[in-house]
């Protein structure tokens, strides 16, 4: 029999963006955290965005062989389960009622959630606009959005713009291009823009000024809370059907809505948590509160392209 030190570990190959995996971001501890339980090794593959998770999977069939996609949100869902690529989570009733949101997808479990909101450095923008239509009349403020097609904070936009205006989205984009100075491929490069100076304002979420109070210790930044309420996004994990190490990854799946995965969430993902009673979430609270909420919406892509057709024909 081989010494135990010789035995490989059981592999879990997961794909997600490059922000979770980074030293600032969740991933190192998360799987610290797992491996201390599963006896096992946890392999990160990235992509620039959350956006290019699914396509890479669509593309290649999973021949790269993933067990898991964890970072496509609530907007991709009905097209990630189109693809036939994802096996049921078979999580039970019991499971997901420790939830702190409502939940019966059989297919993806969520991770995190937040709101999409406009960020602002109040030391240089003392009187923030408090809904969408206000936003458009203020040619002062200058915003930093992200595409659509590449971003799923751009897409969420999109969403938000549409579920306020309907049919007139098309004419609010147009209201909107004014303001807009940059349109950013990612969250990460238009945000890193935000930060240099390049807008007023950067499309992103109310939870952003958490990580810049705490972990900062800079407490000027702040979401614009609109009184016409916010969009919500929800960040969810898959297994796929090809899936080499299927246990394991069911395993993970469940660990993802536990504490050892989600003491990890507020202040590494900088996202609300999806179970209640986490440790030293009460700081992230208080610089994160809750905005007003618009009704959840899950997308087809029927219902995405209209979005990104919208945008798209406001700048033509």
């Amino acid at each position: 029999m081989l010494p135990l030190s010789l035995v490989s570990k059981e592999q879990l190959n997961i794909l997600t963006y490059d922000s979770f995996t980074s030293e600032w971001g969740p991933g190192p501890s998360i799987q610290k955290s797992f491996e201390e339980i599963c006896d096992c090794q946890v392999n990160w593959t990235t992509a620039d965005s959350s956006g290019a998770l699914l396509s890479r999977v669509k593309l290649t069939d999973n021949k790269e062989g993933f067990d898991i996609i964890l970072g496509i949100d609530d907007s991709l869902m009905s097209e990630a389960k189109d693809t036939n690529l994802f096996s049921p989570h078979a999580l039970s009733s019991s499971d997901l009622a420790k939830l702190n949101i409502d939940w019966d997808n059989e297919t993806f479990v969520p991770f995190d959630y937040g709101y999409f909101s406009f960020i602002y450095n109040s030391s240089k923008l003392d009187n923030p606009p408090k809904s969408f239509d206000e936003l458009t009349n203020r040619n002062d403020i200058r915003i930093i959005i992200m595409d659509p097609r590449t971003s799923t904070p751009g897409l969420g936009l999109a969403k938000w713009i549409y579920q306020l205006k309907g049919e007139q989205s098309k004419d609010f984009w147009k209201s909107l291009q004014d303001q807009i100075v940059i349109t950013a491929k990612s969250w990460s490069d238009g945000y890193g823009l935000f930060l240099e100076g390049e807008g007023d304002a950067v499309l992103s979420y109310t939870t952003s000024p958490a990580y810049h109070a705490i972990a900062e210790t800079d407490e000027n930044y702040k979401a614009m809370l609109f009184q016409d309420g916010h969009a919500e996004q929800i960040e969810v994990l898959g297994m796929l059907k090809s899936a080499p190490n299927k246990k394991l990854a069911q395993k993970f799946i469940s660990f993802a809505i536990s504490k050892g995965f989600q003491d990890h969430i507020p202040l590494g993902n900088w996202m609300y948590p999806v179970i209640d009673g986490l440790e030293g979430s009460s700081d992230f609270y208080k610089y994160a509160p809750m905005p007003i909420s618009l009704d959840r919406v899950y997308a087809s892509k029927k219902d995405k392209d209209l979005w990104i057709e919208y945008w798209s024909s406001s700048i033509d």
